[in-house]
């Protein structure tokens, strides 16, 4: 007789459990309270500080218990998260109180949370992703990273790119080891920056250091100038050219034909 009680209990307990995984948002703690008087915004029923439950009076989110927000004076259920893929369309994460909550109206992405950019059609902040670099950005499909604001934008990186074609006639800044020039609109910026954290891989060209051209070896061959030079193929073919010394000049795709010596005086 003590075991058949010990599994009915049981039982009523699964079924307990199991009706409550059925709630949502904060109506999981308290349940669906309805306000059965003409007052649509009541006071909540247990005030001093306890988490206030759907449909009572509040003033700040972090009033509301887990699971739902502050809607215009009125908590409101939005669901549980841990992240903002757990939140539907418009909606983001609130982590401290894992609860999701509306994505904020907005004018520019400076209004939007990090992670989250504005939509200038729907006037709202969306969810992109998180990021530090344009190389971090572009992994997870986006165009570059607002680094200010570790988020990831659509399009090409204001500041300029590693990777875009130079049409201008400028000339390209002197850079460190292990920095390219910037592009914008097919012109030099003026500024470099790191390999390291560039969009994509530059080309061989953009390279200005023979360090940086050497590593990428199967793709890029250095192009030296040679001083001091003898042999009979010097300058066209290079097979025999011997010379006293060389600098490095340039860094080019390494499946060209081109001459990798240049003759200096």
């Amino acid at each position: 007789m003590r075991t058949s009680q010990k599994l009915l209990s049981s039982a009523g307990l699964a079924i307990a459990v199991a009706a409550a995984s059925l709630l949502s948002g904060c109506q999981l703690y308290f349940g669906d309270h309805k306000d059965s008087g003409s007052n649509s915004n009541p006071q909540p029923p247990n005030p001093g500080g306890a988490p206030i439950p759907p449909g009572f009076a509040c003033t700040t989110d972090v009033q509301c218990a887990a699971g739902c927000f502050c809607a215009d004076g009125t908590c409101t259920e939005a669901g549980f998260c841990k992240t903002d893929t757990d939140c539907g369309t418009g909606f983001t994460c609130d982590t401290a109180r894992s609860s999701c909550k509306p994505l904020p109206s907005c004018t520019a992405d400076s209004q939007c949370n990090p992670g989250s950019a504005c939509d200038a059609a729907t006037g709202s902040c969306v969810v992109t992703c998180k990021c530090a670099s344009d190389a971090e950005a572009v992994r997870q499909g986006a165009g570059w990273c607002d680094e200010t604001r570790s988020t990831c934008m659509a399009g090409t990186d204001p500041a300029g790119a590693c990777t875009t074609a130079v049409t201008c006639t400028t000339g390209a800044p002197a850079c460190g080891e292990g920095q390219v020039p910037l592009v914008k609109d097919g012109c030099y910026t003026g500024t470099c920056r790191d390999i390291a954290v560039c969009e994509a891989a530059p080309a061989c060209s953009a390279l200005q250091h023979q360090d940086d051209c050497e590593s990428r070896a199967a793709e890029c061959a250095p192009v030296f100038t040679g001083f001091n030079c003898s042999g009979t193929t010097c300058g066209v073919s290079d097979v025999d050219c011997k010379c006293l010394s060389y600098n490095f000049a340039s860094c080019q795709a390494a499946n060209t034909t081109s001459n990798r010596l240049l003759i200096g005086n």
